[in-house]
């Protein structure tokens, strides 16, 4: 979503067909700057699918992860020319962009993210109770990334904060739905129905802009119960679901 230049103005680079990125509860997020939340925005217990953070401050020489609080993946350093050598994974990123943006230095690089990012249809998509702590292997536990949340949702949270503090004056859109991290429950939400298919097709049939659905900022989808049940049954008996940690309606499930 960061670093691909489709998407710019909301298009494809080749056809300049409509292209919107919903993003799902993802283990880390790349922050386009060196500021991270402060400490206060990441406490061990979680606070809720209605917490923010309104402080993001560049961490400090001895809490800034022996310097690489802003490295790729979570940071954009080492991305620009010179930084890493052939063969490396950081290495080929930056063939990758200097296709399309000025890799130079990391300066220029990252106010050339910043300016393509801002222009993308990019929304995402939390679960309410996506809270297991990263320390169990919910999510990256490595002490960049624990810079910017201890859970999946916290960290979402915190980089929806993140953006508005970065682009003053923007709203990202972003929901919840009511469920742990399940690709199953997230996918039958009624923001993602919208955000995938419905509202692309009132572009399409009207030529205009689409209405958002009901409550499109941070609520929960608020299906009956009986249906997330049903929903959450499935999900644990899900084969593909084997090794990983699945937490179902508020209760946490384990596979093996």
């Amino acid at each position: 979503a960061a670093l691909s230049p489709e998407g710019a103005n909301g298009v494809t680079r080749s056809r300049g067909l409509p292209l919107r990125i919903i993003v799902g509860s993802p283990s880390t997020l790349m922050y386009l700057s060196e500021e991270r939340p402060d400490r206060a925005c990441r406490p061990s217990r979680d606070q809720g699918r209605h917490w923010s953070c309104s402080n993001f401050s560049i961490p400090s020489p001895g809490h800034d992860c022996n310097s690489h609080s802003n490295s790729y993946f979570i940071g954009l350093r080492g991305l620009h020319d010179g930084a890493s050598s052939k063969g490396h994974l950081k290495y080929d990123v930056n063939q990758y962009l200097r296709r399309s943006i000025d890799t130079s230095s990391v300066s220029i690089l990252s106010k050339g993210i910043r300016d393509r990012w801002a222009t993308k249809d990019v929304r995402f998509l939390f679960g309410s109770h996506d809270t297991v702590h990263c320390n169990v292997g919910a999510c990256n536990r490595r002490c960049e990334a624990m810079l910017t949340g201890k859970n999946r949702l916290q960290r979402g949270l915190n980089f929806m904060s993140y953006l508005k503090h970065l682009f003053p004056g923007s709203k990202p859109v972003w929901s919840t739905y009511n469920g742990g991290h399940s690709a199953g429950l997230a996918y039958a939400s009624k923001h993602f129905t919208a955000w995938a298919f419905e509202d692309f097709k009132a572009v399409r049939e009207t030529g205009g802009e689409a209405e958002e659905p009901a409550s499109p900022d941070g609520e929960d989808d608020g299906e009956a119960d009986e249906d997330q049940e049903q929903r959450c049954t499935a999900e644990e008996g899900d084969p593909y679901a084997s090794g990983a940690f699945i937490e179902c309606c508020g209760d946490l499930v384990k596979t093996f």
